[in-house]
């Protein structure tokens, strides 16, 4: 026996610490083999599978979806989306508003499409840990519910996303449980979440291009407009041609922004037309295109805020030289058709812009402006 290992195994308290770290190093090495051959044997006997097998194939029969997510203390929100008989779906809530048709294919094939990917636990006290409590227990999983009539097809609970948020394939992985199951999983696929009904709607809105738009009138109708245009589509700039004696804009940048308030904005929220009058004295807005649509913007407040009402015509009169007449009647027809049935909420600078009167948008002249 070397000298070295003679004098630790003469020295008692010497060989009990090596024979200990020998020990230590042993039991690490058989650990790490267990799990490396458990691992491996779950990971030969787990297959990825749908989570609703046949789903993919009934999608063209869903006719219902309804997506419930909790409030805190406020309850649970539902959105539940209908397909009507022209096949658009439309939101409940809103008397059925269309909603955006990408989202509801997004969710129609992401329910089909979505696979069990790894098992999680089965145990409902560590669902909380993975974003699966229920809404009705004040949880943060969403539902997501597919029905065919009476008949529910599919119900999910959807909730954290993990930080590997993407598998090797680079789709996405989020955990789920099926509704009704305690057994959760780490699922591979994608699915829009939203929890309110105002993220689901169409956002189409006045689509009426910038170059397309010949004449703003603020406070239509009455004995104080404002009148903001340009007399062809060559101008960049809009002016106030009813400027009163002594008075001047306050640059092009402020009149532009009027005049092109509602240009590639949405709103925010919505409701049938019948749900709000509007007093004769109302603020109404005139929008005017080169080709001779004018579309008549009412507005009103409600509930603190500013709501608007829509109707599209075609006047000759306001028509540019060339203007295609049946193009016009075309535009007017498909404003009506999208907005004439509806009652929208403004966004908050939209309203304050379309509410502005001559005083705020001019100043008093000054020796420059002569």
């Amino acid at each position: 026996m070397p000298a070295a290992l003679q004098s630790i195994w003469e020295n008692r308290p010497l060989r009990n610490l090596a024979m200990l770290t020998a020990a230590t190093i042993v039991a690490v090495i058989a650990a790490a083999i267990a799990v490396v051959t458990d691992r491996s044997s779950v990971e030969a006997s787990f297959t990825p599978h749908p989570l609703f097998e046949g789903l993919d194939t009934q999608l063209d029969q869903v006719d219902r979806i309804v997506y419930t997510a909790s409030q805190g203390m406020r309850g649970e929100v539902r959105i539940a989306m209908s397909r009507g008989a022209d096949g658009v779906w439309g939101a409940e809530a809103r008397g059925g508003y269309p909603v955006d048709a990408e989202l509801v294919k997004k969710t129609l094939l992401g329910m089909g499409d979505i696979e069990a990917y790894e098992p999680r636990t089965a145990s409902p006290e560590w669902h909380r840990n993975l974003g699966l409590l229920a809404p009705e227990d004040i949880g943060a999983a969403v539902r997501i519910e597919f029905f065919r009539g009476d008949e529910r097809v599919a119900g999910l609970l959807a909730g954290k996303v993990p930080e590997r948020a993407v598998d090797v394939r680079g789709e996405g992985l989020i955990y789920v449980r099926r509704d009704g199951e305690d057994q959760s999983w780490l699922a591979r696929g994608r699915l829009p979440l939203h929890k309110t009904v105002a993220e689901w709607l169409d956002p189409t809105f006045v689509d009426i291009p910038r170059e397309e738009l010949a004449r703003v009138t603020l406070w239509g109708g009455t004995d104080n407009p404002v009148i903001i245009e340009r007399a062809s589509k060559d101008e960049s700039d809009f002016a106030i041609v009813n400027l009163p004696a002594g008075r001047a804009t306050r640059g092009a940048p402020v009149v532009n922004g009027v005049a092109t308030a509602l240009a590639g904005k949405s709103f925010d929220d919505v409701a049938p037309a019948t749900t709000l009058d509007l007093p004769e004295d109302t603020p109404t807005v005139f929008l005017d295109t080169f080709d001779g649509v004018r579309l008549t913007m009412s507005m009103g407040g409600q509930g603190g805020a500013l709501w608007a009402k829509f109707s599209a015509a075609v006047d000759p009169a306001l028509a540019a030289d060339g203007a295609d007449s049946e193009a016009a009647q075309a535009r007017a027809d498909a404003l009506n058709a999208r907005l004439g049935a509806w009652v929208y909420k403004l966004p908050q600078d939209v309203g304050g812009q379309f509410t502005q009167t001559m005083d705020l948008l001019t100043r008093e002249a000054g020796p420059a402006d002569l």
